[in-house]
């Protein structure tokens, strides 16, 4: 009876440390320190349509302070920054950044950081009850609440920068990804109709965000259309980037006209990219919005880069796999464009 413990044992250990060495082979990669990188850090602030306030998570240009890495674990890749390093004291643009429905801020870190790189401060908060481990649907047809997050951002950056980072409020762009995209275009003018929504999820019924809307018993009469119809516009944003935008089919087009300078990004060709996310139409009814396609890409590229292990173990979750890159380009390749992309248009434009 001991031997056969004893070779159970065995067996058992030598199959934790086979799953061990499997992980140490799959999971993220610390990589080399680099020599130069931006500042990082959070911030608590009073928002008055926030009862318990908003993180605000800031990426700033900054030359003194150690480098370490941020954000990461065995599923996800982070990014470098000088964490609560004093800013340059120089006057940069500021970009507000907007995640995605169920997305978080420190997860974009790989362009805040990137952006940061170039002379922008980047600041974002996650947005209560569309954010990580906090996703409602109930919360999701409430774009004001975002909007007002923005807002908050742009009010206090104003008034109580931190020490060392100087905004320049002259120089405001707003960048935003998916529900983060319509975020920002609504913060730069865009407007809703809920009628337009309902049309579209009728004749839509169960796809992309009607269907999840839907499962999670969201009934569309009852948006409170005043809200969702309201005019969001903050007039210090100067320049806007939507990557995949949500909501453009409930988008009045006569609004789109009042949109400053604006860059739109589909992920994917032409006739690969999801209806709920199809932005095309945009820069037909304003001049100033440029449209352009990532091709090899899908929605998920613009997420943080995923380690096999995290490609497994979501694929296991069973949900959508925002980790898999099946068939697509790799996504640092997409992001190092992503980034080229976006910095020059706002760099330009700030």
């Amino acid at each position: 009876m001991f031997k056969w413990f004893v070779r159970i044992a065995v067996a058992c250990a030598a199959l934790v440390a086979a799953l061990l060495g499997l992980v140490a082979l799959i999971d993220t990669r610390v990589g080399d320190i680099p020599s130069e990188a931006p500042a990082y850090r959070v911030t608590h602030i009073a928002a008055a349509h926030r009862p318990d306030g908003l993180d605000l998570h800031l990426w700033y240009p900054a030359s003194a302070g150690q480098i370490t890495l941020i954000g990461q674990n065995a599923l996800f890749y982070g990014f470098h920054a000088r964490r609560d390093a004093v800013g340059d004291g120089i006057s940069h643009p500021l970009v507000l950044l907007s995640h995605g429905s169920g997305g978080n801020a420190e997860r974009l870190g790989w362009i805040g950081s990137a952006l940061a790189s170039k002379g922008i401060i980047v600041a974002a908060v996650n947005h209560p009850g569309t954010t990580s481990g906090d996703s409602q649907p109930s919360r999701t047809v409430m774009p004001w609440e975002r909007t007002e997050d923005l807002s908050t951002i742009l009010d206090y950056l104003q008034a109580d920068a931190p020490q060392g980072m100087v905004p320049d409020m002259n120089r405001v762009g707003a960048l935003g990804f998916s529900l983060g995209g319509a975020s920002v275009l609504l913060s730069a003018g865009a407007r809703l109709s809920k009628d337009d929504f309902i049309q579209y999820c009728a004749a839509n019924a169960g796809q992309d965000d009607c269907g999840w809307l839907a499962e999670g018993g969201v009934d569309f009469s009852q948006i409170d259309a005043p809200k969702y119809e309201r005019d969001n516009r903050d007039q210090r944003i100067k320049a806007v980037v939507a990557i995949d935008p949500a909501l453009t089919r409930a988008m009045r087009k006569h609004s789109l006209t009042r949109l400053p300078p604006s860059l739109v990004i589909n992920l994917g060709s032409d006739g690969e990219i999801p209806l709920a996310m199809q932005a095309d139409g945009l820069a037909a009814v304003n001049p100033a919005i440029e449209y352009r396609t990532v091709p090899g890409a899908r929605h998920f590229s613009f997420l943080a880069r995923c380690s096999l292990l995290g490609v497994v173990m979501i694929a296991l979750a069973g949900d959508d796999n925002i980790c898999s890159d099946r068939g697509l380009r790799d996504r640092g390749e997409i992001q190092a464009e992503l980034v080229q992309m976006i910095g020059t248009f706002l760099t330009d434009r700030l």
